[in-house]
């Protein structure tokens, strides 16, 4: 039988492709939708998409960013450094979708990420 530390990896790349590609597919689906010029407000699946992953990358940030600090960037394996550096890019788009989301600041430059154009 395996111990938990042999199947620790594992269970954090599962988690990963999950907690991040399932957002993904809800964007994407939400951008083909789009595409195909459907009325039932698809760009709100893209948003949907975008406002979770910010959730997402926060929580893996916040994670991962406590373990760094406690063992250092050198001692950490290179999975970790690679999930720490895909949830802060997550987080990033997340965070400026969240902002403008809240009206914080203007949603215009954001239609970019949304729409895949500028309006």
């Amino acid at each position: 039988m395996q111990t938990f530390s042999k199947i620790r990896p594992w269970i954090a790349g599962v988690v990963a492709c999950l907690t991040i590609g399932g957002p993904l597919v809800v964007m994407i689906n939400g951008y083909v939708l789009m595409a195909e010029n459907d009325p039932s407000h698809p760009d709100a699946l893209v948003l949907m998409g975008l406002l979770v992953w910010g959730l997402v990358g926060l929580i893996g940030v916040l994670t991962y960013g406590i373990h760094t600090y406690r063992v250092g960037w050198r001692q950490l394996p290179m999975r970790q450094r690679i999930l720490l550096t895909l949830y802060g890019i997550v987080f990033l788009i997340g965070l400026f979708i969240w902002l403008a989301f809240l009206g914080l600041t203007p949603f215009e430059w954001a239609y970019w990420i949304i729409y895949g154009q500028a309006y």
